[in-house]
């Protein structure tokens, strides 16, 4: 369960930091979207369930061209996507 939580931080984080990069970019409602999930996410009592709320909105984020997102993002968010949905699929 450890490894688990890990994983789950760690795509927790690359949200953090997309969401960080966006705003600096000012991509405002890009950001905005993720940062409802994000909070919706973020209540642990309720998890994993309420972790799939942020699959949608970081697989938008992540296939937004007009983001201009780096590839180390991209890649970031792929693997983040990927640890919520076996999570959520436990």
């Amino acid at each position: 369960m450890s490894d688990t939580l890990a994983e789950v931080e760690g795509a927790l984080a690359v949200v953090q930091r997309v969401l960080d990069a966006l705003t600096t970019r000012g991509n405002d409602q890009a950001a905005f979207d993720l940062a409802k999930a994000q909070y919706s996410a973020s209540i642990r009592t309720s998890w994993p369930g309420n972790l799939s709320s942020l699959i949608r909105p970081l697989e938008a984020v992540g296939a937004n061209d007009d983001l201009k997102l780096t590839p180390e993002e991209r890649g970031d968010i792929t693997h983040a996507v990927e640890v919520l949905r076996r999570v959520c699929d436990q």
